[in-house]
This record gives C-alpha cells, structure tokens and sequence, in this order.
C-alpha cells in the first residue's frame, strides 16, 4: 500500500517512450516510442538530472503533425525545457488515484477554510 503521494504517482505511471535527442531552437525532444502516445496526454519526463510533467499539445513524426503515434514510431513533441537522451517519457495515470500537488493543495485549503468556519460559527 502506497504511504505517499509519490508513490501513488510511480504506481500510477506507465513508461511509453525514450528520449533520443533535444533540439534547442524550436525546444523538440526527438524520442521512440514503446506505447501509444496521444495529443492531451499527460506525461512525466524523467531522467538523472531531468524531471517534467506536462501535456501533449504537439506532436509530428518525420515533420508531419499527428493526433496520435504508437510504438516504434520515432516522433517529435515541444517540450518546455531541456532533455536528455535516455530520459524516459511516462504517462501520468488519469485516474483518481494520482492526485497532482496542485489537487492536494486545493483540497488542503478547502478542508481548512471548513474548518475555520466550524470553529467561529459561520456554519
């Protein structure tokens, strides 16, 4: 059983690609893929000394741009900033169990604004 968000979230991610290369001017990661990827997918980037969580929003194989791509296909995503060669791209589960900081957060400040209501008397 998980103790802590990040372990729901390792849980929760399935690897779905491997970065190759990096292009700094239009900021591509050039990667192949091992599952099928989508346009609004969720993904991690991981590597030594990267770690990015984004979503699709763009995506070409051989400068064509494509809605969705599947395993072995070599394709090219805009990424927000650098990657390395080997970083591994996950998807990030969409399902309940993994919760983003930002959710936690809310739902933190949400649970302590009932909390003070209770205890002035506003509710």
């Amino acid at each position: 059983m998980p103790t802590s968000i990040d372990e729901v979230n390792e849980v929760s991610d399935e690897e779905v690609g491997r970065v190759q290369s990096f292009f700094r001017k239009p900021s591509v990661a050039a990667m192949v893929l091992t599952g099928d990827l989508s346009i609004g997918d969720s993904i991690r980037i991981q590597g030594a000394t990267t770690d990015i969580e984004m979503t699709v929003e763009s995506m070409q194989i051989n400068l064509e741009p494509v809605e969705t791509a599947g395993a072995g296909d070599d394709v090219g995503i805009k990424v927000p900033e650098r990657v390395r060669p080997n970083d591994r791209v996950l998807r990030v589960s969409s399902g309940s169990a993994a919760l983003s900081p930002e959710m936690m957060r809310y739902g933190l400040i949400a649970v302590a604004v009932i909390v003070a209501a209770k205890i002035t008397g506003l509710i």
